[in-house]
């Protein structure tokens, strides 16, 4: 079974009715409904039945895919004389209940089925975007008050429908100020009340969940102050809310034998220890009050067989404390001509050691309500009726939206420090680096010219390495660029490829001609820097446009490869293997970047000549060399480098006359 909740403030009773109050209507249903599902991940509840003789509360979780019993309690009101005030001593009870429990999980609370409406009805088939509306209109025409003088709800019957035949719906409704009344002693007590069930629908999804019926049914619920019966047949179920209670029987005892209501009520539950009492007793009151139970039930299957055309219930299940009358299974048994079960185990529910067994194994039958009630929220209900107040699943759809919001945020946060961190450990591995290449490095610097181009080197690092420290933003662009060149390096396999300095330094014969076709599918990178550009907003003063911009960078790369049988076949093999694939991977990073030139000259380095003692790559930019014979040139080398886009902060760019004059001299600057 499914169940939709809709709930609309200002629906009229009349054939016309005001299309801004239907739409008004969906609208707050479809918000809600979304927003509360969406939002809605509740695995443990206390489930109150806050009944007319005795609080029954029980904490349910979901668990293993089924539904624990972890904690049971039950409060008795104080008999009285039998007409005291309930209310006050359904305040007193939820007060003692709170004292010996510590609720600290979303609370759903059923609300006595007396003065609730009911009413099963037949629609045509409609389409499943169109249910609110005309349920909308048929709840105007059934629903005996005006719909903004209550809280309704609605149920689908969700089973296998032929072709064309009218759908099955039941509707519930319960008067506004009636729920608004039973939900303050709620909150009164703090308690925010997250699902308002009736007490019939907790019995319905008990019995579904716990009884496994598998053929049609009669559940009677016999309470203190009335009786819920219950026709079931597969999906659809019939519910009626008739006036005769295990409290009536009590009165007529009181008035026959002249007793206070305490007394009556002692001697009716102490029958079963006494015959002789019992049996005058039984005859002279018991038993015509359950001839008049079994008058209701014989008149309810009537008018579901008048309303269905069959309804053959095989079997009767008794609920409720009232099911503790003497002689009455028997009774119903004979008159009914049909088995009768008075429930009294768990059969699907687990329970957990922590519950105290005793209470619940005593008082199972009055637990019905409190056990079904919860089931819509652990997602377990056959039926999901939810008559809390429109303006109350709002206000807690809102609060729970902002408690997304806070732990979002602090995601966030924790998520920034994380990036701060990691940034900052990339700075020391950057430092560390430039050490440990310092050390490599001494043995190179042989002549003033390398040692010059070093320290030219080592000066622009250490410069762009305060300003990594001092610009979060530059570390970061620092970090995607080499994530983006260590992503399509990796792409080239390390087999048994030579570094490039012994590629050069042996010589193609000394390799093989093996190794020499290995060369001609793997490219070098001997350096990549980033150097900070003149800030263009000097420029643009001088045009009258002196927009505040961010600093400019540019990423530069030298790429080596062996060499092809052209200068146009090399580059368009750097461009192809290294080229693309690096922008692509740079703007993947979140770069927004344009090329700083199409790709530096080819310069064509290198020999095969024995001769050749070393090779050196200058990190300040200028053209890889070497310091042996000319003869032959197996390698050529390409420049290529990026600018990484700025725009002016918080000015829109619209063109001007420095525009037009950029557009005519495109190369400029």
């Amino acid at each position: 079974m499914t169940s939709v909740s809709f709930q609309a403030n200002r629906l009229t009773r009349s054939l016309c009715l005001q299309e801004s109050d239907l739409i008004f209507g969906m609208m707050i249903r479809r918000w809600v409904s979304h927003s509360g599902n969406q939002g809605m991940a509740i695995n443990t509840v206390w489930s109150i039945d806050l009944g007319k003789s005795s609080l029954k509360a029980v904490r349910l979780r979901r668990s293993q895919g089924n539904v624990e019993i972890v904690a049971v309690d039950k409060v008795d009101y104080p008999l009285g004389d039998g007409g005291g005030d309930t209310a006050a001593l359904a305040r007193e009870a939820l007060g003692i209940f709170l004292a010996r429990n510590s609720v600290k999980d979303p609370v759903v609370v059923a609300h006595p089925g007396q003065g609730t409406f009911s009413r099963f009805i037949k629609m045509p088939a409609f389409d499943q975007k169109k249910v609110e509306e005309m349920v909308g209109y048929e709840a105007s025409q059934q629903i005996p008050f005006p719909l903004d003088e209550v809280i309704w709800d609605y149920h689908v019957v969700d089973r296998e429908y032929l072709p064309g035949e009218e759908r099955e719906v039941a509707l519930f409704a319960i008067r506004r100020n009636d729920v608004e009344d039973f939900l303050l002693e709620f909150t009164n007590n703090e308690l925010a009340v997250e699902s308002v069930s009736i007490g019939y629908i907790g019995v319905l999804n008990y019995a579904v969940h716990d009884l496994a019926l598998d053929e049609p049914s009669i559940i009677l619920d016999i309470g203190a102050s009335h009786t819920d019966l219950l026709l079931m047949d597969g999906d659809r179920f019939w519910i009626r809310a008739v006036p005769h209670s295990g409290n009536e029987i009590t009165r007529t005892i009181q008035e026959r034998f002249n007793l206070g209501f305490a007394e009556a009520e002692k001697l009716k539950l102490a029958l079963a220890r006494e015959p002789d009492k019992a049996v005058k007793i039984y005859q002279s009151i018991i038993q015509p009050k359950l001839k008049e139970l079994v008058a209701e039930v014989q008149r309810s299957i009537g008018a579901y067989r008048s309303q269905y055309g069959e309804g053959t219930f095989s079997k009767l299940y008794l609920l409720g404390n009232g099911s503790k009358i003497i002689g009455a299974p028997r009774f119903l048994r004979e008159s009914l001509n049909m088995p009768v079960e008075k429930v009294q185990g768990i059969s699907h529910y687990r329970v957990s050691r922590e519950a105290n067994l005793k209470l619940l194994q005593a008082n199972l039958p009055a637990f019905a309500t409190a056990l079904g009630s919860a089931m819509h929220i652990l997602g377990n209900a056959a039926c999901g009726v939810d008559l809390v107040p429109a303006e109350d699943k709002i206000a807690k759809v809102v609060r729970r939206k902002q408690k997304h919001v806070f732990i979002a945020a602090g995601i966030i946060l924790l998520s920034m420090l994380v990036s701060r961190y990691l940034l900052t450990s990339t700075a020391q591995y950057f430092l560390e680096t430039t050490q440990e290449a310092e050390t490599k490095m001494e043995p190179l610097q042989k002549g003033t010219a390398a040692t010059t181009t070093y320290g030219e080197s080592r000066a622009e690092f250490d410069m762009l390495f305060k300003q990594m420290k001092e610009s979060v933003e530059l570390r970061g662009r620092v970090l995607s660029a080499l994530q983006a060149l260590d992503s399509v390096l990796v792409t080239f396999p390390n087999s048994k490829s030579p570094s490039l300095t012994v590629a050069v330094k042996d010589g193609a014969p000394a390799l093989g001609e093996q190794m020499d076709e290995i060369l001609s599918n793997r490219l070098w990178v001997p350096w990549a820097r980033f150097s900070r550009l003149d800030d263009p907003s000097a420029k643009d003063s001088k045009k009258g446009s002196a927009a505040p911009t961010e600093p400019t960078y540019e990423f530069k790369v030298r790429v080596m490869v062996k060499s092809k049988d052209s200068s146009e076949q090399s580059v368009a093999f750097i461009k192809e293997k290294f080229q693309t694939p690096l922008e692509a991977a740079l703007k993947t990073q979140g770069l927004d970047i344009k090329p700083a030139k199409e790709g530096g000259p080819l310069v064509q380095i290198g020999t095969i000549q024995p001769n050749l003692t070393e090779i050196y790559f200058s990190p300040s930019g200028r053209d890889a060399g070497t310091d042996g014979g000319q003869d032959g040139r197996p390698f050529d080398s390409v420049e290529v480098s990026w600018v990484l886009v700025t725009r002016p902060l918080g000015i829109e760019e619209t063109p001007g006359e420095g525009d037009e004059e950029d557009e005519e001299n495109p190369e400029e600057g």
